[in-house]
This record gives C-alpha cells, structure tokens and sequence, in this order.
C-alpha cells in the first residue's frame, strides 16, 4: 500500500502540470541600456554616470503552469557596464567599462489579464569585458582587457542577483508582442573590493508564436488514461 502510495503523490504532481496555459518560446534581440552603482561613491559619481549601451540576445521560454501562472527560464548574451565622464572622482579620466555576460534568469510570472508580473534570480558568467579610458593632456588613453580571479586588480567572473519588473502582451493574429520592463538587481561585488555592482533597469522587446501544441499535451492524455485504470483497477500499478 505504501508503494501504491508514492505512486499515486507522483502522478498527481504529474498531473499539476496537465492545467498549463500558453506556452512560448520568446526570442529576445535588443540594444539595451544597462548601468552600475558604485557603493558609498555612487552618490558622488552619480553626476559623471551614464548608462552604457549594449546587444542582447537570447531567448525566453514561458512554460503555462495555470491559467494565472508561468515559470520564465531565460539565457542570453549580453554586454552590459557603465560610462564615466571627465574629472569623475574615481579615474578622472572618461571611463568605459563593459563585461561580456552570459545571464540565466529563473522567474515566477504572475498573469493579470494582459498584464503580467516578473520575480526571481539570476546568474551570470562573464566570458570577457574591457575598460577602456579616454587620453588628457596628462594621461595617456588605454585600453585593457578584464582579468577574472580573486585578486584584487581582477574581476569577478560570476554574478547573482534579482531580477523583477512587469509587462504588456499584446496578441497579434499569429503571434504576441511583449513589452517588458525589468530591473537587474547585482548582488556581487564586480571589483572584489572595489564597490562595483551590476543594477539596472530595462525595457525588452519580445516577439513570439505560440507553440502548435503544448509539450505537456501528451503527458495529459497518458496521465489521464493512467488515472482511469487506476481508479477502474487500484492494483493496476502494483501488478504492472
């Protein structure tokens, strides 16, 4: 009976599923503005701050749990960083700052009629980035390549935060259209010491067809045929 059980708990988890709505692989392609805050000097560079401008691309699958609700996983490549200005406190030289970052959100998407609601963490993996610094008439201009490690003239190559925001869908005659506003919210400390954290706030384009037929639509079929010879039969299972 234990065994008869566990096996009716884990098809009807199965079954949770059966009750998805829509499902969309969203494909995500935008020039987008991304910044940094700087710690207890942000609020004296915050004059001399701008937002750096950069590709992303990726894409974003909406899984339908139920009619209201939907887990969001996301991967995409994106450049992200800041711009310095002149004289700024820290390097005094116009500064660009740009990591080459790899983003893998996992998020609970709340529905709300044509309006939707985002939360949940992201992590990233750096594959490379760059400072480069603008030359005066008593510093010469460079341009260097981010090393990643622990120490202290080096990057940290992982990243963790939050990711939250909402959006509009707006459905076309074979297709939807999301507009989605988000902040990224950086938890580590890009410059091992240095006060550097990836925040940000942005707004994705995204453009999708709905998938011909739910992936989860067979499981319900099997699922529900294997309910029925349980019910018609309770030892069906454990003779099986």
């Amino acid at each position: 009976m234990k065994k008869q059980g566990v096996l009716l708990i884990v098809i009807s988890l199965l079954t949770f599923n059966v009750f998805a709505q829509e499902t969309y692989l969203d494909i995500v392609l935008n020039y987008t503005p991304t910044s940094m805050s700087f710690g207890d000097n942000n609020d004296a560079i915050k004059d001399f701050k701008k937002g750096y401008w950069g590709l992303q691309a990726g894409a974003s699958l909406q899984l339908g749990i139920t009619d209201y609700f939907s887990v969001v996983p996301e991967m995409y490549f994106v450049m992200k960083g800041a711009k310095l200005s002149q004289n700024n406190p820290l390097t005094n030289q116009e500064t660009r700052i740009r990591f080459n970052t790899l983003d893998v959100p996992l998020l609970a998407r709340l529905h709300l009629c044509d309006i939707y609601l985002n939360a949940g963490p992201v992590v990233s993996y750096n594959l490379g980035g760059r400072v480069k610094t603008e030359g005066t008439e008593t510093l010469e201009a460079s341009k260097t390549k981010m090393n990643f490690g622990d120490g202290a003239e080096s990057y940290s190559r992982w990243d963790a935060g939050l990711q939250f925001g909402l959006g509009y869908e707006i459905q076309l005659k074979k297709s939807r259209l999301l507009l989605d506003f988000r902040y990224h919210y950086g938890m580590v400390d890009m410059g091992n010491g240095t006060d550097m954290y990836n925040r940000y706030f942005n707004m994705n384009i995204l453009l999708a067809k709905k998938w011909k037929q739910n992936p989860l639509s067979k499981a319900k079929t099997r699922d529900i045929a294997l309910w029925k010879a349980v019910d018609s039969n309770p030892f069906a299972l454990q003779n099986n």
